[in-house]
């Protein structure tokens, strides 16, 4: 299990705008998104078939940004990689 931080835009928001979101990623073995949380550790529900994530708490959507610079491996201590 790998984790990272991805980045998020809200949906239905002009993102280009906004400043971005960090959220913490969970990957398998075979570098699949499984899991994610923000940052009060809360877990989002993937919307089937799509990169779409809602947090069942306030029903917000977010598009998950899976490509991005920012990678944190837990395993390691927390460093940056």
């Amino acid at each position: 299990m790998n984790r990272k931080l991805i980045k998020v835009h809200k949906m239905f928001e002009e993102f280009r705008l906004l400043p971005k979101i960090m959220y913490i990623g969970e990957y398998d073995n075979n570098c699949n998104l499984i899991n994610v949380y923000n940052q009060l550790q809360e877990k989002l529900t993937r919307i089937f078939g799509t990169s779409q994530w809602i947090l069942p708490s306030t029903n917000e959507v977010f598009y998950i940004d899976e490509y991005n610079n920012f990678q944190i491996n837990f395993d390691k201590g927390g460093e940056l990689i």
